[in-house]
């Protein structure tokens, strides 16, 4: 089969027809486009030629295109790529698309507790794609996101964990842990960088070389860091989603425990008309209340969301945890006391 013959029957199996010459090529330079910007380490010629069964020569005419038509292509070593920061996307979406859009920048502005430019940037252009009528309530969600307080420091690092994840490159990072005011220095593989319902904080996930274990960092806390020149392999066919199936926020694993929540009546609606995570049942109760039932890896991350129901939420089980919430609504319930007496001394 000649050369062109092969790129045509490749073509038609990943489109499920056949086009004339010309939207051939053009499909197959998007096909390119796509598997440079999703490859990691890149691409030779040569594994190019044998993704579209064609000649090597080719594949560089096909690079050259990209590269006239604006796509930023990097080589080293033999490999091309796309550069990803300067690599820019387009979508078309219909009406009902664009409301999902919306309703996910408002979350994202809802996340973003700092002035970031990437945030306000990307509403910008997402307002100028969208029907002016949803676009301009999306503007006004990033003129508010930019009037957030700055922190150039974060953003720096952040930007380096994404190129880093994009890449797969390790990096050597310093961290602070406030509960034990130590800091350490350690080589990471970054494979996840995942947001907190709890604090609207930003986490990365991945393989620490100091712990040799599968940790989470908030980058908040993260002093330096610098990427590596080496690459990793993500280890044990690690999946980020199976790590936090039963996690309440960012701390996954395996371990599994069985958490069970009583709810009074004057909330027992509240709970049942959400969806929470975590949760295997949520029954009711003769009083009109509801009994919940979750399995977390993790209880540390929903105290606060337990202790926010106040009196109306009893923890029936695990027995610590609901020894550590009676502390708690005891001590809280002394200030208010406290208070009270010094009130009326008045």
């Amino acid at each position: 089969m000649c050369s062109e013959s092969r790129n045509t029957y490749a073509l038609y199996c990943h489109t499920g027809g056949f086009m004339d010459r010309d939207e051939t090529r053009a499909e197959r330079l998007k096909m390119l486009e796509n598997l440079l910007f999703q490859s990691a380490r890149g691409l030779t010629a040569r594994e190019i030629a044998e993704r579209f069964g064609y000649h090597r020569t080719t594949a560089y005419r096909d690079l050259r295109s990209l590269e006239r038509s604006g796509v930023p292509i990097w080589k080293e070593n033999h490999h091309f790529g796309v550069v990803k920061d300067r690599y820019i996307t387009s979508v078309r979406v219909n009406l009902h698309e664009s409301l999902a859009l919306y309703l996910s920048a408002r979350l994202l502005s809802a996340h973003s507790d700092k002035h970031n430019p990437h945030v306000v940037s990307a509403l910008e252009k997402l307002a100028s794609a969208l029907p002016e009528s949803i676009g301009q309530h999306i503007t006004r969600t990033a003129e508010a996101t930019h009037k957030r307080r700055p922190n150039c420091e974060y953003i720096r690092i952040l930007e380096t964990f994404t190129r880093a994840w994009s890449e797969r490159k390790q990096v050597r990072l310093t961290y602070y842990n406030p509960q034990t005011d130590e800091t350490t220095k350690r080589i990471f593989d970054p494979y996840f960088i995942e947001p907190s319902p709890v604090g609207y904080a930003c986490y990365v996930i991945g393989y620490d070389h100091l712990r040799h274990d599968i940790r989470e960092f908030k980058i908040e806390r993260v002093q330096q860091v610098k990427i590596l020149e080496s690459s990793y392999e993500i280890r044990d066919n690690f999946d980020p989603y199976d790590y936090l199936t039963q996690a309440w926020g960012v701390m996954g694993g395996d371990e599994r425990i069985v958490v069970k929540l009583r709810f009074s009546p004057n909330v027992a609606y509240r709970v049942r008309e959400s969806d929470w995570p975590c949760v295997d049942t949520i029954d009711d109760l003769p009083d009109g209340g509801c009994l919940m039932t979750l399995t977390v890896s993790h209880t540390l991350e929903m105290k606060p969301w337990i202790r926010g129901w106040g009196a109306d939420c009893e923890v029936i089980e695990p027995e610590k945890l609901r020894q550590v919430i009676a502390k708690d609504m005891i001590a809280a319930g002394r200030m208010y006391e406290k208070e009270k007496s010094m009130e009326s001394g008045l």
